[in-house]
């Protein structure tokens, strides 16, 4: 009996162990994803895997279960069950391809000196028979057919490199790339956001608009709305043509299209962009610690590229939203030479869309064009506006020898407005008309003297004209107002390595600029014209540092410029400090003086039809003087494993500038004063990124004071004082298709009311209006919610097409942009004082569709 139950006993362990066993060994075999697996075995081999994550995800398997199997074997394993080539290039180094590329000449792209690979590269054969990219781990395929075929390897910040087929191999032959000397914006550290937003070790942020992601709002990637996105810059008014960058005005901002100063930044008026997505490639935007090449501009720097690499297959695309049709065309003319061209033009000459609609009653509200009703003579008045823009942008690139670059780029904006007024009872018509136009073209020319020097020279001229006849329907009186600005110059720049850690930068700027304003009036006969004519030269040089480690970066210099009609010198010193720690954290330090020379003048009494209230004038050394500011600021950076964010605390003033240029709607609407304005504040901003999903939140506050001592009070709050501002968004992207949605809050901007219970007061017969405290109130909070999405349909091996669908404002808010009064009289010439208020745009869908080629 004993052992009757004590074999029972074995009996039943032995039954158990199996079932146990086998649940064991089912769950050790179970299907698993390729991801995981390959984590496991990089911790079971100490090997590491090379590959594109998009790729290899959504693939299963089933694991060996051995768990001491040669890892020969584990390769052959998954060769056998997954498509996919498993290449071991060392002990250590495995790289996995498609089996689509099998038979093909295999290379990778990496950085020397970070050894990370590199996405994007291009790579161009001599003789045009292939192009191709570098994919998100630097790997790119070649026909095996083409031997003996010599290529070139660019990417931007990096030198050019030449090879030839015979290089490579299938097993992934690594291409050093060494970064370039003339790349004098330092290391990106962190893409910001979403994919294409980096910031730079030197303070500022990199858009690049060839590789984006997607923001809230965005149909298309206009870079003046991306960079509304940033915090510290942003519009209180909704436009592009009011870009405010820490409380600055939009006139204090430099705008480069190819180093080319732009006096016009939107069409529509400034509810789009001037700037044709299709043709601008990347943007460097400056807040503070800007790069000494760069003058004017004192609140920000916004420095926009067309593409500078040549094509060696034609790229086109054309597209359609419910504002405008696009099309642009990448054309190789030889081996070395292409051309791009890029233009838009508005559609609503075919149909008025919704949006067209939407941004026609928000642009000209407030305006003659809707304020056309005569209380005066009672009589009713049929309108009509006829309003159209278009931009058109060219650029030859060729390759003159191996050391030497020409680029010849032409840019022309254009937008025209007819309004024509009708009386019902005569039928009498009669026309206003309103243009505003840009010109510009440069031709540059860059040589690479050998492995340490670099040169790059210019020579351009830009033109802004804005022009109106205003015709009054009641009487034979013609108002016609211009404002023209033309400037040409030169600016010669030189890099030179001076060893691995240190470069000089150095270069000699010269510019005439012409402003001319004219006031033409035939009933009463008037006429103003008034034209000033400016001549600088500049000189700069300055060094860069970057440690071997990359955690110390350090770029500073001098800037000096010489204004020849005031015999005046200013020197302006530049600082950018970035200093990396462990655990991924890092200090920044920025600090800047400059100056700019050309302002704008607002005027709301001769204001182009009451839509374009700026005109640009020229410093003249007296009433309107050079305009200085300074600004610092020190921020803490943290960059680790997906998260990243920055504080930063900034001060900055702005001297000598004009209370004509800052719209004051006030007591102070006609005053001649200068003075300055303080900006004190912080930023912050903290972003999470996952595989799919990226999260971000930013806030920022500060407090921005006028200080005019001939005026009382002396000191009051800016225009701009917009002390708090937030932002809350996210993105999400899986394979061919993004969403994204945000919320954008503010606090209202300062206004000024009239005196309660005393409004007005009349003196000699003339009645005005009596104001309290300059800016003491404050319009209601500002909200808006804004999504978008995009998708990328396949259409062939060769034809793409780009689907995108955005809603500003959601949530249909109705904001308050702006607050002012004006007096108004009735059918008994009695005076009152009528509030004005400015509303945002209320609920706007737009979608466009683009097909590549």
């Amino acid at each position: 009996m004993p052992k009757i139950a004590s074999s029972y006993r074995i009996l039943v362990f032995l039954l158990v162990f199996c079932v146990f066993g086998t649940k064991t060994m089912a769950q050790e075999t179970e299907e698993t994803t390729l991801v995981a697996y390959l984590e496991t075995l990089e911790k079971q081999y100490n090997v590491r895997f090379s590959y594109v994550r998009k790729e290899v995800e959504g693939i299963t398997l089933k694991p060996i279960s051995e768990q001491d199997t040669p890892m020969e074997n584990v390769l052959s394993y998954l060769r056998e069950n997954t498509p996919f080539l498993y290449n071991r290039i060392n002990e250590r180094y495995i790289t996995i391809t498609s089996k689509e590329n099998e038979g093909n000449l295999c290379g990778r792209i990496i950085d020397l000196e970070t050894q990370m690979p590199l996405e994007g590269a291009t790579i161009i054969s001599e003789n045009n028979s292939f192009k191709t990219i570098s994919n998100a781990e630097g790997f790119f395929y070649i026909p095996l057919q083409s031997k003996n075929i010599n290529f070139t390897v660019t990417y931007v910040g990096y030198a050019k490199i030449t090879k030839n087929t015979s290089d490579l191999s299938p097993d992934c032959t690594a291409l050093l790339l060494t970064p370039s000397v003339a790349e004098l914006e330092p290391v990106i550290v962190q893409n910001i956001f979403t994919k294409g937003i980096d910031k730079n070790m030197d303070g500022s942020i990199l858009l690049s608009t060839q590789h984006f992601g997607l923001l809230p709002g965005q149909v298309e990637n206009d870079v003046l709305q991306i960079a509304q996105a940033l915090p510290g810059v942003e519009s209180v008014d909704e436009t592009i043509s009011n870009i405010n960058i820490r409380g600055g005005t939009h006139d204090e901002n430099l705008l480069l299209w190819d180093d080319i100063k732009m006096y016009q930044s939107g069409h529509f008026f400034g509810l789009i962009s001037a700037f044709n997505p299709d043709l601008t490639e990347k943007v460097t935007l400056y807040k503070n610690g800007t790069n000494i090449r760069y003058g004017e501009g004192v609140s920000g720097v916004l420095d926009m590229r067309s593409k500078n690499t040549l094509s060696a297959q034609t790229e086109a695309g054309l597209g359609f939203n419910l504002i405008n049709g696009n099309g642009f065309l990448d054309l190789p003319i030889s081996g070395k030479a292409s051309i791009q061209v890029a233009a838009r033009k508005s559609i609503n000459h075919l149909w008025e869309s919704p949006v067209y609609k939407n941004y026609t009653k928000r642009i000209f509200q407030d305006s003659e064009i809707t304020n056309v009703e005569n209380n005066q003579n009672n009589i009713a008045i049929n309108t009509d506006e006829d309003f159209s823009f278009y931009d058109v942008g060219t650029k030859l690139l060729w390759e003159v020898s191996e050391k030497d670059r020409l680029h010849i780029n032409f840019l022309t904006i254009d937008n025209s407005l007819d309004f024509t007024e009708t009386l019902e009872t005569t039928s009498q018509s009669k026309t206003s008309k309103l243009d505003q136009r840009s010109l510009l073209g440069g031709i540059s020319w860059h040589r690479s003297w050998n492995d340490r020097m670099e040169t790059t020279a210019l020579a351009y001229g830009t033109y802004y004209l804005l022009d109106a006849i205003n015709r009054d329907i009641f009487t034979t009186q013609e108002q016609q107002q211009k404002n023209e600005v033309l400037e040409t110059g030169v600016k010669l720049d030189a890099a030179l390595k001076l060893s691995e850690k240190l470069k000089l930068q150095t270069g000699y700027q010269f510019s005439e600029i012409g402003i001319a304003n004219t006031q033409d009036i035939n009933l009463p006969r008037f006429r103003d014209y008034e034209k000033d004519v400016l001549r600088t030269h500049v000189v700069f040089a300055g060094l860069n540092y970057l440690s071997k480690n990359q955690k110390t970066f350090v770029a500073g210099g001098l800037r000096g410029s010489y204004f020849t009609k005031f015999d005046d010198i200013l020197i302006e010193p530049r600082l950018s400090l970035h200093q990396k720690f462990a655990n991924g954290f890092a200090v920044e330090l920025l600090g800047e003086f400059k100056s700019q020379s050309t302002t704008q003048r607002i005027d709301f009494e001769s204001d182009f039809l009451g839509i374009e209230k700026r005109r640009w004038v020229l410093a003249d050394g007296e009433n309107t003087p050079v305009i200085k500011s300074k600004q610092v600021s020190a921020g803490l950076v943290y960059n680790k494993r997906g998260l990243f964010i920055n504080a930063e605390g900034f001060y900055k003033i702005v001297e000598d500038i004009n209370i004509a240029n800052q719209g004051l709607q006030n007591q102070f609407r006609f005053s001649r004063a200068t003075g300055n304005y303080t900006v004190r504040g912080g930023e912050f901003v903290i972003n999470q990124k996952k595989a799919y999903v990226s999260l971000w939140a930013s806030y920022r506050y500060s407090k921005n004071d006028y200080g005019f001592k001939s005026l009382m009070p002396s000191t009051f709050p800016n225009n701009l004082d917009i002390q708090h501002s937030a932002t809350v968004a996210g993105s999400y992207s899986w394979q061919a298709l993004k969403i994204a949605l945000g919320l954008n809050w503010h606090s209202g901007k300062p206004y000024t009311v009239p005196l309660k219970n005393a409004e007005t007061t009349t003196e000699g017969g003339i009645t005005t209006i009596q104001y309290d405290v300059p800016n003491s109130e404050r319009l209601p909070n500002y909200f808006r919610t804004d999504f978008s999405a995009e998708y990328l349909w396949k259409l062939s091996p060769t034809i793409d097409a780009k689907i995108n669908f955005a809603l500003l404002n959601l949530l249909n808010t109705e904001n308050t942009l702006n607050i002012r009064y004006a007096l108004i009289g009735d059918e008994n010439n009695q005076v009152s004082v009528n509030k004005i208020e400015e509303i945002s745009l209320g609920i706007t869908p737009n979608f466009s569709f683009q097909v590549l080629f």
